[in-house]
């Protein structure tokens, strides 16, 4: 049986080992840096409730998924979608998503984003099918401080 729950610190170790172990996901060391324990526990404590996991309960509570979600104030996002590969195609990654929308949601928050790779095939195509719009114009930027 597998079953959702709220994303908390105690998670950050398999969630860790779900995301960096999986093909398509970003693996560059700015990425490791920004998923450090303290710096997921600092995002978990500023977005309460808008992350989840899915847990196997008959694999011994083993995490299966999870998804990385919070907001600005006016727009939602998904940093980290990862749903482990012999769970994919059973739609995991569906109710991860509508967890974490129906949260963002709940915090009066109508548009969200999703981060996705761009040789991310699979990623992008499931994004597609989850109704959200690839952007075409606009790019993402990015400057270290």
């Amino acid at each position: 049986m597998i079953k959702l729950k709220p994303f908390t610190i105690a998670d950050h170790s398999a969630a860790h080992a779900l995301w960096y172990g999986t093909t398509g996901v970003c693996t560059c060391d700015k990425c490791m840096e920004l998923d450090t324990l303290e710096n997921i526990e600092k995002y978990l404590a500023r977005n309460p409730g808008m992350s989840f996991v899915a847990i196997d309960t008959q694999s011994g509570d083993k995490l299966i998924g999870a998804v990385l979600a919070g907001h600005d104030g006016r727009t939602g996002l998904i940093y980290r979608l990862t749903v482990a590969e012999a769970y994919r195609e059973s739609g995991m990654g569906r109710q991860l998503v509508d967890a974490a929308l129906a949260a963002l949601k709940n915090a009066e928050i109508t548009t969200v984003k999703a981060f996705v790779l761009n040789e991310n095939d699979g990623g992008n195509m499931f994004w597609e099918k989850a109704g959200f719009e690839l952007l075409t114009k606009a790019v993402t930027r990015n400057k270290e401080i």
